[in-house]
């Protein structure tokens, strides 16, 4: 019983905050030559929805063989958002802000959903990448992102109310004792 009990609430967890569990950047975007660079952009949550959103990115030297040796650490990476019709944001990634020391990041709140065109320019000693795409942002998800817990919560609570109730009153029928008449 014992067992079965926790399976549920494992799978319950499991089910609830799959949102929770972020990776090393999220979701590969693109991979472009920028320039002197090779851009590569992740996005966290997958899929992408309005709310917070988290845009990283990892900057290569496409000549260097050696992939750690390849990397650049020390650029200065601009992210530029545009939608029709929303004013233009302009955010600067940082290693601070990213999950691996590998990447530079910015985390921020999207205000909507729709097609987003992102300009990426990179800057380091005097070279100079420019990588441009877009990306379909969903509309939130606010039953998963905001009230899951409380959904769950009540029925789990009246769950384990009840099985302790049933195990209390099966423990107390085996412990009593038929008195002896004399």
């Amino acid at each position: 019983m014992k067992r079965r009990l926790a399976a549920v609430f494992i799978l319950l967890c499991a089910l609830s905050l799959p949102h929770a569990a972020l990776g090393d950047g999220g979701r590969l975007r693109s991979r472009s030559v920028a320039g002197p660079f090779v851009v590569t952009l992740f996005t966290t949550p997958d899929p992408l929805r309005a709310g917070m959103a988290d845009f990283s990115v990892a900057v290569e030297r496409p000549a260097d063989q050696n992939p750690a040796q390849g990397l650049v650490q020390d650029a200065d990476i601009e992210l530029k958002l545009t939608s029709p019709g929303q004013p233009e944001r302009n955010l600067k990634l940082t290693h601070d802000a990213a999950t691996s020391r590998f990447l530079s990041a910015a985390n921020f709140e999207l205000p909507h959903s729709g097609r987003w065109h992102y300009t990426l320019t990179i800057r380091e000693h005097g070279d100079t990448g420019v990588s441009e795409g877009d990306v379909d942002v969903l509309p939130r998800e606010v039953l998963a992102e905001e009230i899951t817990w409380e959904i769950v919560a009540i029925p789990l609570a009246l769950v384990l109310f009840v099985l302790h109730r049933w195990r209390k009153r099966k423990w107390r029928a085996s412990t009593r004792r038929p008195l002896a008449h004399s």
